[in-house]
């Protein structure tokens, strides 16, 4: 994994080239007996590499009853769930996120309108092998999923990147905090407090609405995913110093 991190102090304190290092929120004491303190704010980011795509992809059919309507999307529901299977994705990993039913006119204004019913199914499916992923939308277009709505790379175990740049944040807010205290002629003795600010990082989307059915009678569904996956974690953290 990569590992980059960074740290910016947040002093309420006087200016320091001013002199006057140690300020009077930050670091001193009231009179009351509160601890001088300093507080860092640090955020680090470690980059793995993704072992999973999810894939969404679309089945639309019409039909001027909305019985028929329905049960051919079903039909071609069924066709692409094998389809994929027979491309390597596991019956576990395929699940229908959404399933519409709308009436619309179409051909307005012409001879021709009419009303229809309109009945769309959202399939996802999750694929571990990414040099697959092309191959797998070939199948689900070429067995008549006419969507395709986009591809979501991902980490399935993100728990070790995030342990690791929650780990990276607190080394670097304690450099930082030393390297503070030390300069004012003071070093850190204690942990007060720590806040986790949330993250950023999570799946890469790589979208196309038509392109990949579009092509797909070329046989030019290609995917190609992301080096790195980065999951980025930010810590407040608050030091007792003497």
């Amino acid at each position: 994994m990569r590992t980059i991190w960074t740290a910016v102090a947040v002093v309420a304190a006087a200016a320091i080239l001013g002199g006057s290092l140690l300020g009077a929120e930050a670091m001193a004491d009231d009179g009351d007996g509160d601890p001088k303190t300093i507080t860092v704010t640090s955020t680090a980011s470690v980059g793995a590499e993704p072992d999973e795509a999810t894939v969404t992809v679309g089945i639309s059919t019409q039909d001027p009853d909305s019985a028929t309507a329905l049960a051919r999307n079903g039909e071609r529901v069924d066709a692409v769930v094998d389809a994929l299977g027979t491309a390597g994705v596991l019956e576990d990993d395929v699940r229908t996120s959404r399933l519409d039913l709308d009436r619309r006119t179409i051909n307005r204004k012409t001879p021709q309108e009419m009303q229809v019913y309109v009945a769309q199914s959202t399939l996802e499916y999750t694929i571990r092998d990414l040099t697959g992923v092309g191959t797998s939308i070939q199948a689900a277009v070429e067995a008549g999923a006419n969507q395709v709505r986009g591809v979501r790379f991902g980490v399935s175990d993100p728990s070790a990147a995030r342990v690791e740049s929650l780990e990276a944040a607190m080394q670097g807010a304690r450099l930082k905090a030393d390297a503070m205290a030390e300069t004012a002629g003071s070093q850190v003795t204690g942990l007060l407090l720590v806040n986790e600010e949330g993250g950023s990082g999570g799946p890469i989307y790589a979208r196309d609405s038509l392109g990949y059915a579009t092509l797909a009678d070329e046989g030019a569904a290609s995917v190609v995913a992301p080096d790195s996956i980065d999951t980025s974690v930010t810590v407040t953290v608050t030091w007792q110093i003497a």
